[in-house]
């Protein structure tokens, strides 16, 4: 039985995890966060170690990556568990984790990924003979290795490049390798024989990072970073080379989409004429991406027709032979106008391929794609692309041009560049929020509890299954939650929700706001002081004027400490009734008080010390306001806490 130690500060996901691992039939230890953790490990020395990444005190990644340079722990393994970053992201390989298991996940999901690390070895009676295991060790590492002697033979070619190359590799003179294997700098420019690493290395040299770009057989791009050295005998002479071929695809791929996004912004910021902005914008993507072809369509609303807007086509290709117009569900970009969804052709000349037959007989392209491009709900166009390399689903590049057919939607709403700019950091903001951790948190919670329910005996007594469902019934409560306000915030920001317009007593409405958030206050000891006039009249809604003002009163309470005093006062001015509620918690960071209003999103402060909340309660404040022609600011005060001021028209 082997022993694990469960890093995890949701209880839900702390128990479901444990649950796993009991079921695998080992030891759980529990820690709740980074300090903890680093704590059990020194105390228990488990063998494994699942940590969830965003934790208070100190978190996974760096957790792991102490465990990594502590001799006594160096060797134990760490699975990280991760709502907030993705697997690929390079942080999570930089720290050392042996896996990573993005939530939500399913138990088979977990179970699957812990189960390699909780096998015994048989022992040394059961050890296989030195030469079987150097083979088999060389043949299981991700990493890929070759070797050759020393007049540059090939001795050793594991099965990661065999994989890559094909087994008749080690067959191919070192000489070769760069004709052959049309092997190229990270850079796109030709390798030659003598930067070759092997070659480097049978020179003497100790080859660090070499940068090495090449494709698989089935036209796949992959990027590695190279370490090579040469072997010496007794007397130090040269007798061979090694090298290791470590594959960093993922940390390229998401340099080259952070370099698209940053260049497709410099292009419409620099473009406020929407022509030269999407050809701006279309190149960006185009050259960024390695795609020889990039185009925009936009929705011609007389005729009801897609119609070119902007295309880059790359130096010496001939342009694409397609038609000059599509109508809805015609060609690849008519379905993704129809299905308002993105679409991936990895062959455009497969059997059922959206694009047209014509189109497709008359180029040598491989993959296509096209993504819609949105005004609020309504599809305004789209933006295709074709690749002659193979280009899959990939989850980060489908958020990218997602986000990317976002901004153009919104660039062509509202023509200014600045607030374009804007604007897309805020969604890119809100969409990693909302998916990687907002609702992945209750969804986890329901999936796992839901699946350690259906795998229960089927004899389990009613009471031992009542505690799991409490679980999946509070966390379906809190999705519900989580819609209802984003709807409810959306319906502000678009217009579409009414906002009456009639006379209040805004002091009576504050006054009920603060006697709403009483009762969260007293179980914390909290007081809530209140100085209001008898009556101060504006014009507005009661209703939705009381919404945010319970918001503002629960955001400080939440952030208080026990014992504290939140205060609320209401007064009016020349002009304006000036609403300030104020706490002594721990304030906000001078780098998070830009972003506060925006949906979803979450101070570091707030995540890290376990503050309840969803992150829309400023944003839907901020909304209420707005449609009241006010304004609301945020400052910090001194020595501690935060003010929020809302200013309305009287």
């Amino acid at each position: 039985m082997a022993s694990v130690l469960v890093v995890e500060d949701n209880p839900d996901h702390q128990r479901a995890i444990a649950e796993v691992v009991r079921r695998l039939g080992h030891e759980v230890l529990l820690a709740d966060d980074g300090r903890a953790g680093l704590a059990a490990v020194a105390e228990h020395r488990p063998d494994l170690v699942v940590a969830d990444v965003d934790m208070p005190h100190l978190d996974g990644l760096e957790m792991c990556r102490m465990l990594r340079d502590a001799p006594e722990s160096s060797g134990v393994p760490v699975v990280l568990v991760t709502a907030y970053l993705p697997p690929s992201d390079p942080e999570l390989s930089a720290v050392g984790a042996a896996a990573v298991v993005a939530k939500p996940f399913s138990v088979q999901e977990l179970t699957r990924t812990l189960r390699p690390y909780l096998t015994r070895d048989a022992g040394p009676a059961g050890a296989p003979a030195t030469g079987s295991f150097a083979d088999a060790l060389l043949h299981s590492l991700d990493v890929g290795v070759a070797a050759c002697d020393a007049g540059g033979r090939l001795v050793v070619v594991n099965r990661v490049l065999r994989d890559l190359f094909g087994d008749d590799t080690q067959d191919v003179p070192l000489e070769e390798w760069p004709q052959r294997l049309l092997l190229r700098h990270h850079d796109g420019t030709p390798l030659t024989a003598a930067e070759l690493p092997l070659r480097r290395a049978l020179g003497g040299e100790e080859v660090r990072n070499a940068d090495l770009l090449v494709q698989d057989r089935a036209g796949r791009r992959h990027w590695f970073d190279v370490n090579a050295r040469p072997l010496r005998d007794a007397e130090g002479a040269v007798i061979g080379a090694v090298a290791a071929v470590h594959d960093v695809t993922g940390e390229h791929r998401s340099r080259q989409y952070e370099r698209c996004k940053t260049r497709v912004l410099e292009a419409l910021a620099a473009s406020p004429e929407t022509t030269r902005a999407g050809d701006a914008m279309v190149r960006a993507i185009g050259e960024s991406l390695h795609w020889e072809y990039v185009r925009l369509w936009l929705i011609d609303e007389v005729t009801e027709r897609l119609r070119p807007a902007a295309t880059y086509t790359a130096e010496g290709e001939r342009p694409l032979p397609v038609p000059a117009s599509f109508t809805r569900g015609q060609g690849l970009a008519g379905q993704c106008w129809e299905e308002a969804r993105l679409l991936w052709v990895p062959d455009i000349h497969a059997p059922g391929s959206p694009v047209l037959p014509e189109v497709a007989a008359s180029t040598d392209h491989r993959a296509a794609g096209g993504v819609p491009v949105r005004s609020g709900d309504r599809v305004t166009g789209v933006l295709t692309f074709f690749s002659r390399s193979p280009q899959e689903p990939e989850p980060a590049l489908a958020v990218l041009l997602t986000g990317i057919a976002g901004t153009i939607g919104a660039f062509l709403e509202q023509r200014r560049a600045e607030e374009l700019s804007l604007h897309l950091a805020a969604a890119t903001d809100e969409y990693i929020a909302l998916v990687g951790h907002e609702l992945r948190t209750p969804l986890t919670s329901i999936g796992a509890y839901t699946e350690l329910i259906a795998h229960s005996a089927d004899d389990t007594p009613v009471g031992e299954i009542r505690p799991l469902l409490d679980v999946v019934e509070r966390n379906n409560v809190r999705l519900r939650q989580i819609v209802d306000q984003l709807l409810d915030l959306a319906a502000l920001e678009s217009g579409h929700a009414d906002v009456a317009t009639a006379d209040v007593d805004l002091a009576a409405v504050v006054a009920a706001a603060v006697r709403a958030g009483s009762a969260a206050a007293r179980d914390r000891r909290i007081a809530i002081d209140l100085e209001a006039p008898d009556v101060l009249r504006i014009s507005g809604d009661a209703r939705r004027l009381q919404q945010m003002v319970e918001a503002l009163v629960d955001n400080a309470v939440k952030f208080s400490p026990d014992g504290a005093t939140v205060s609320v006062r209401l007064a009016a001015d020349a002009d304006a009734a000036v609403l300030t509620v104020a706490d002594t918690g721990s304030g906000v960071p001078p780098e998070d008080q830009p972003r506060v209003f925006r949906r979803l999103y979450r101070a570091g402060n707030a995540r890290h010390h376990g503050v309840p909340g969803a992150g829309l309660g400023l944003a839907l404040s901020r909304a209420v306001v707005e449609r009241h022609h006010g304004t609301i600011v945020l400052s910090t005060r001194q020595p501690a806490g935060t003010t929020v001021t809302v200013r309305l028209p009287v």
